[in-house]
């Protein structure tokens, strides 16, 4: 017995895979990745079209600067309206968790001015979000976002994010 043991250990041992962990593609970049690199303006929103499509609160609260404001014109009450960065995590949690689908698309940039550490920026977007049911909400807008950062080298973050849109 401890002969055939010995003999199929090698046996086994070699023939053995395991098809819920393939092995890693050779030919993959490192740099192959659907995020964007946040040290650019234009990987902030690669990042934030990635979070809303595959609603990642994570990444998306990675994108958020700690006194990050939300502001957009509240019509019933003819005034602007704001919420703060921990209102805006369970207002996007609620939302991600509660859609089924959502699409984001970012349009053309209207206006962009500011330096290597505070950038403001305007920039057309449509977004679409599909419910249970398929009841389906589209929304198009303006999104003006004032990015910031303490240094060149470190990441931009979202401070303000001013939403005009028709939603």
């Amino acid at each position: 017995m401890t002969v055939l043991i010995s003999c199929l250990i090698p046996v086994l041992g070699s023939g053995c895979s395991n098809p819920f962990a393939p092995a890693l593609d050779p030919n993959l970049s490192p740099l192959s990745t659907l995020l964007g690199d946040q040290h650019t303006v234009e990987g902030v929103f690669q990042n934030l079209q990635y979070a809303y499509t595959y609603r990642d609160t994570l990444i998306y609260g990675e994108l958020l600067h700690p006194d990050y404001k939300f502001t957009y014109f509240n019509s019933e009450r003819g005034t602007d309206a704001s919420f703060n960065r921990d209102e805006e995590m369970a207002i996007t949690y609620n939302l991600f968790h509660g859609a089924d689908q959502i699409d984001l698309q970012w349009n053309s940039i209207h206006s962009m001015e500011g330096d290597s550490i505070l950038v403001r920026i305007t920039r057309g977007y449509n977004l679409r979000i599909t419910l249970q049911a398929n009841e389906t909400f589209i929304v198009e807008g303006l999104a003006t976002l004032r990015l910031t950062r303490d240094q060149p080298t470190d990441v931009w973050r979202i401070r303000l994010w001013r939403d005009d849109s028709n939603g």
